[in-house]
């Protein structure tokens, strides 16, 4: 962080700084059965050839630098939709550009990225090129309805379109973003057409044709799921083609009706824009549109959990696009001075398109891959323009001897353009091929699954008992019901389709976000009784853990469980001067007692087992936050045990407050007491910063007798702990068989109380509760 124009080094606590990792709230983005109840749907895209991107086997290991075919296809679609735009020249620049502009378009495209994928890109582009070029063709050669010859090349062009709109559809529902900027697009166009004198029929049989395709498709297709919802394969979208379909039709027939009459025609248009926006308020289908469009370019507290879904800051920006963001303006207007001169629809859908695209973008991030191909089709344009207005009278002037330059007058404002044009397009291709080796080279490890989740998914693919679910098989939502030995898995939304990909288990919630409640109730939960509780409604048997859901990555748990209370409960930041710098602090968390017990914390950091800590941070800061940051001061603090602590803080009477706090992320406040019914089963590595844990619940064995009972664990890589516990009402509930445990984590001897010499076993039977 900078504070005061200065940098912030972490302190002894920055490993793990809850607030700074809040404010970033970096999760792995939207990627499947997962933890549904009999008969819910998902609308997920189907298994089509568009799915290259998912094609990796579990046990593969594919190569991350290699784009994907898609992303070569998208070259020579660009080049021709350049070319349609404008000139061969255009379109070269363009394809010349898409090929390494964006690092988030060249993140998409690699292979063995299972997120939202450049194929989306590929699919709407080749949608807008033969949409496009149905119009040109319409505008070049018009319409008549009472003659069918001038209709059926418009019509196959359109049924073209129509085809490659379906492709889209079948990669993602977002393609319906498209058919919205063909509906702005055509009430504008319309408008122009009418008030030029130009017929609507051209414009009414692309629009009919087009988006007939996938009104018929989809009912057929058997992707359909029972919801109305844009975001899903639904209903929606079809009612969402009809009213476009329906709008047209009638704008044209209010064009043929008030043929000639500007004033009236304007006048009914007022009437429909008032009747349009009644229609999306007070009917059922309205309101479902209006929805699709706040989700599009509105935002919400849970999808901002969600990094992609976050919003387009300059700094991504200019990551991204770097000195593109400077053709986007200067393409878009030179677009709307050739539109001036002449009505060419084509370039109005290109305006729309862009702007819209560029809209969406800058209100959730994750559009930046569509963006990619505007920014390339605008920057072509852009670089096409200077070229043919400086080049010629650039060369002629260099060509000429020195003797006649002098009698000549220097073309400076060609040369300017011309010099312009190859400065920013030198720079634009040098700053991203830079960013894109830079993420091939250290950002891809980031976005792939890393070894330890995949050691842990695998190991419990053969480990685990198979729940009952065929992961092959094909179920009648109908009269599907859970087999009665079927379990969940109770693990974050981030790593739910991996769960289910490699693990082949049904997972509690995945980046699809159902049920995401029950996972933060479980994760966050403070008593093993509540826990318990929320993992027995998931249906849950074994449970997931990771060092970043411990750390950096609670946030994000905390928040989708509760929007308005946030880390608060769970930890403070607190304002610590760095030493040597006037003025200058680094925002610092400090952990309250609650984090520490959270069963994430509790099942990650300590293993499930009696936490008893020697020390305790007391604290004392000023409650008057420094000018324009929000946080308290910390003006002292001192380790003590927990007790003195606790008496310190109870007995402040200085102004500002005082409270005891968790030194680090794996020293408690107080004493955390042991969970009965966890066990750990694998984990795939010693370090618990970075391993992936996997516990099993079990009802516990009893043994009887006072005290703190202990046993030592060994683990399937060779780390050892002692289980602690201490006795409720002259019992112990202990979660480790001392025989016949299946597991490779295992007890050293037999459970024993401190300060005794009497042992106890425990058998896997009473453990599990098949004794």
């Amino acid at each position: 962080m900078l504070l005061d124009g200065a940098p912030c080094p972490g302190g002894s606590r920055g490993s793990a700084l809850l607030f700074a990792a809040f404010q970033e709230h970096h999760t792995r983005e939207d990627a499947g059965e997962d933890d549904l109840h009999p008969g819910e749907e998902e609308g997920q895209r189907p298994d089509g050839v568009c799915d290259l991107e998912e094609r990796a086997e579990p046990g593969g290991s594919p190569v991350p630098e290699d784009p994907e075919p898609d992303e070569a296809a998208v070259v020579p679609v660009v080049y021709l939709t350049g070319k349609t735009l404008a000139d061969r020249r255009t379109g070269l620049v363009a394809a010349g550009l898409v090929a390494v502009v964006s690092v988030s378009f060249f993140a998409r495209s690699i292979f063995g990225f299972v997120d939202h994928h450049v194929a989306e890109t590929l699919f709407s582009t080749l949608f807008c090129l033969a949409y496009i070029a149905a119009l040109a063709y319409a505008a070049r050669h018009p319409v008549t309805l009472a003659n069918t010859k001038t209709i059926l090349p418009v019509a196959l062009l359109a049924l073209a379109a129509g085809a490659a709109y379906v492709l889209g559809l079948l990669v993602m529902p977002t393609i319906i973003l498209f058919a919205l900027i063909a509906g702005v697009f055509t009430v504008i166009q319309a408008v122009r057409n009418h008030l030029d004198g130009t017929g609507p029929e051209g414009l009414l049989v692309v629009n009919a044709v087009t988006f007939a395709v996938p009104t018929v498709f989809l009912p057929l297709s058997g992707i359909m799921v029972d919801a109305t919802s844009l975001s899903l394969y639904s209903v929606a979208h079809v009612y969402a083609y009809l009213l476009l379909i329906g709008a047209m039709a009638l704008l044209s027939g209010i064009s043929l009706a008030l043929k000639g009459k500007q004033n009236e025609y304007l006048a009914a248009l007022a009437a429909l824009t008032v009747a349009a926006v009644a229609f999306l308020n007070l009917t059922d289908i309205g309101e479902v549109m209006a929805k699709g469009l706040t989700a599009f370019f509105g935002r919400n507290m849970s999808a901002t959990a969600i990094r992609e879904m976050g919003a387009w800051d300059p700094s991504i920006a200019w990551q991204s696009f770097n000195v593109g963001l400077l053709l986007i303006p200067a393409g878009l207007a030179v677009l709307a001075l050739r539109l001036r001169r002449e009505n060419r629809p084509e370039l109005l859908f290109t305006i729309v398109w862009s702007v819209v695209i560029l809209v969406a973008t800058i209100q959730h991030l994750r559009f930046e891959y569509y963006l990619a191909v505007n920014l390339a089709l605008l920057a072509a344009v852009v670089v096409a323009w200077a070229l043919q207005f400086g080049v010629g009278k650039t060369a002629e002037y260099f060509r000429e001897p020195e003797s006649k330059k002098k009698k000549k007058t220097l073309p400076a404002a060609e040369i300017a353009a011309v010099g312009l044009a190859v400065l920013l397009t030198v720079t634009l291709v040098g700053a991203s091929a830079s960013e894109n080796i830079g993420y091939a080279q250290n950002g891809v490890p980031r976005t792939m699954l890393a070894d330890d989740w995949r050691d842990a998914l695998e190991w419990m693919n053969a480990h685990t008992p198979n729940p009952g679910v065929d992961y092959y098989a094909i179920y009648d939502q109908n009269t599907f019901t859970y087999p009665e030995n079927s379990y969940s898995i109770m693990s974050w939304w981030d790593y739910g389709h991996w769960i289910t990909f490699i693990g082949q288990r049904i997972p509690v919630t995945n980046p699809f976000q159902d049920n995401v409640r029950r996972a933060t109730g479980f994760f966050l939960a403070t008593a093993e009784e509540e826990a318990d509780a929320a993992l027995a409604a998931a249906g849950s048997r074994y449970i997931v853990t990771d060092g970043r859901m411990a750390a950096e990555g609670f946030p994000a748990i905390a928040y989708w469980h509760d929007t308005a209370a946030l880390v608060d409960p769970y930890a403070a930041g607190l304002l610590v001067a760095v030493p040597g710098g006037e003025d200058t602090y680094s925002i610092e968390s400090f952990y309250r007692a609650a984090y520490y017990e959270t069963m994430v914390v509790r099942l990650q950091a300590f293993d499930g087992t009696l936490a008893e800590p020697e020390n305790a941070l007391y604290v004392e800061y000023d409650t008057r936050s420094v000018a324009k940051t929000g946080y308290p001061l910390l003006t002292e603090s001192r380790e003590m045990s927990p007790a003195e602590a606790q008496a310190a803080a109870g007995a402040y009477t200085r102004p500002g407050k005082a409270a005891v706090f968790g030194s680090d992320t794996r020293s408690p406040t107080g004493t955390v007491p042991a969970l009965k019914h966890y066990r750990l089963v694998y984990e795939s590595s010693p370090d618990a910063a970075t391993s992936v844990k996997v516990f099993e619940h079990v009802d516990g064995a009893v043994i009887p007798g006072e005290g703190v009972i202990e046993v030592t664990v060994v683990t399937n890589t060779g780390r050892e702990f002692v289980y602690r516990q201490q006795s409720e009402n002259g019992t112990f509930v202990v979660p480790y068989s001392t025989t016949g445990n299946p597991y490779d984590v295992k007890t050293v001897g037999n459970y024993r109380i401190v300060g005794a010499t009497a042992e106890f076993t425990a058998t896997e039977e009473a453990v599990t509760g098949r004794a």
